[in-house]
């Protein structure tokens, strides 16, 4: 049982944005962008975001991941917000919104009477969410990616949401598996926070170090110092055209999602 943790909600501001870009190899194979991203904030000032990507495998992983994030924020966000920030009570509404959207999904129609009927397995997807303000919050994970929340000018004690791997290197864990929710980990953490990056596997080769240990500065500083002073269509013009670069397809070829909240206070 995760304690609640006592908080006063303050109408802090945040600069959000997330940019989804597809991998080299998925342009190749033509395939489409198979990550996905949510992210809304309340009136008061709390932060709820979330980024999912979907198995490479999976013919409409797409559809899944955007569901499960877009359904999750949603539901979050239509909480009534109170003082007392509760994680288990947040991962508990988290984990019924999955499982609806899981329902819902199996019931998608296939392209034709004949094709085989789809199976959550075509929905695979991975899940990150923070829900955050500025006196903290949690991650909730399932699956690779990582999230991180720190104070730029002290990375160095980062909060780091890891990625969990199967017994391969290229295995992890969906929101599409029976019995997701062993897999759901909370992660809550609390201080003074003006950075939050959640980010999909395809990033994580750039912007964290070896084994997702914290934040990689010479990469994570020049973006958020960049983006605190963009507005939000600069920098994901911004954001997009470097996840795009030649230099990142010796990298990955891995579709690429990066969603940042920079605390801004009144």
């Amino acid at each position: 049982m995760v304690e609640p943790v006592i908080t006063k909600i303050t109408a802090d501001r945040w600069k959000v944005g997330g940019v989804s870009v597809v991998g080299f190899s998925h342009i190749e194979e033509g395939t489409p962008c198979q990550d996905a991203f949510a992210v809304k904030v309340t009136n008061c000032g709390r932060l709820i975001a979330a980024v999912a990507d979907g198995a490479g495998s999976a013919k409409l992983s797409h559809i899944g991941a955007q569901a499960f994030v877009d359904d999750a924020v949603s539901r979050i966000h239509a909480l009534p917000t109170a003082d007392e920030f509760d994680p288990q009570r947040i991962a508990d509404e988290i984990i019924a919104t999955v499982n609806k959207t899981r329902k819902t999904l199996i019931k998608t129609p296939g392209d034709s009477e004949s094709e085989t009927p789809l199976s959550l397995r075509d929905f695979a997807s991975t899940f990150l969410m923070t829900v955050a303000d500025a006196h903290g919050g949690a991650f909730f994970h399932v699956g690779d990616g990582a999230g991180t929340h720190f104070m730029t000018d002290n990375t160095e004690a980062a909060i780091v949401s890891k990625p969990e791997n199967g017994e391969y290197a290229n295995e992890t864990f969906f929101v599409t598996m029976d019995e997701w929710e062993r897999h759901l980990r909370i992660m809550p953490f609390d201080g003074p926070t003006d950075t939050i990056l959640l980010m999909s596997d395809g990033v994580t080769p750039m912007a964290m170090t070896k084994g997702c240990a914290g934040p990689f500065d010479k990469f994570v500083k020049p973006v958020v110092d960049f983006l605190k002073t963009a507005d939000r269509q600069t920098g994901e013009t911004a954001l997009i055209n470097t996840l795009s670069a030649d230099n990142v397809r010796a990298v990955t070829g891995d579709d690429k999602t990066l969603l940042w909240a920079i605390r801004t206070p009144d």
